[in-house]
């Protein structure tokens, strides 16, 4: 199992042995989509310095930072209580090294390796557990929202519309027997001229609904 004082003493074997060989270290990742790579153990790193003597070594060592890691998918604003008490579960680990990542190059071959300690994969089950969580929350919101926004435009809709409904609805014609709904709507043509067809095939749909409900 991978330790926090495993990845120290690593890089700080590392650093030593590029002083030795008067390598720079940078505190930067090498993109490796086009190169050749092979991954190197990292206890096995320094040994590969003193053999291949690089002119430069790329080491990133990362410091656990349980907001941080956990916010990854929030914004500042979003922090909430339940990150919050996952930062306070973690704060133990404040401030420890959790990751260390190291490459160099050698005859175009990327030699490197990625380790992370141990903790650090229960620690990204709870944090992706809370985003989803996060998320879950977020999609019930936005379709609670997304329900009152339909149910407030039904409403405008209906009140919009109940004038021209009751009117309708109210003419013997509209209630004739066997009437069809071409001659409805020549009916609300003839009430209503100032309405286009779009609103006064609403007009006839909502009126022929309302006198349906009515005669059951």
């Amino acid at each position: 199992m991978t330790e926090s004082t495993d990845l120290d003493r690593m890089a700080e074997e590392v650093r030593r042995a590029a002083e030795e060989c008067g390598a720079m270290v940078l505190n930067s990742i090498l993109a490796s989509e086009h190169l050749a790579a092979v991954a190197v153990k990292g206890d096995t790193f320094p040994a590969l310095i003193r053999h291949i003597r690089p002119r430069l070594i790329y080491m990133v060592l990362t410091k656990f930072d349980p907001i941080d890691e956990g916010a990854a998918d929030f914004k500042e604003d979003e922090l909430d209580r339940a990150l919050k008490k996952l930062a306070d579960k973690w704060k133990a680990r404040d401030g420890q090294s959790s990751r260390l990542i190291l490459g160099l190059m050698a005859d175009g071959v990327l030699h490197g390796i990625v380790e992370t300690v141990s903790w650090f994969d229960d620690f990204e089950e709870e944090a992706e557990a809370l985003t989803e969580a996060r998320a879950e929350e977020f999609r019930a919101a936005f379709e609670r929202d997304q329900d009152a926004e339909r149910a407030r435009r039904e409403t405008e809709e209906k009140e919009r519309w109940a004038p021209y409904v009751k009117k309708l609805t109210s003419d013997a014609r509209f209630n004739a027997p066997k009437i069809s709904a071409p001659k409805r709507m020549t009916l609300a043509e003839s009430l209503f001229p100032d309405l286009d067809r779009t609103s006064l095939k609403k007009v006839v749909e909502r009126a022929t609904s309302q006198q349906w409900l009515g005669a059951k």
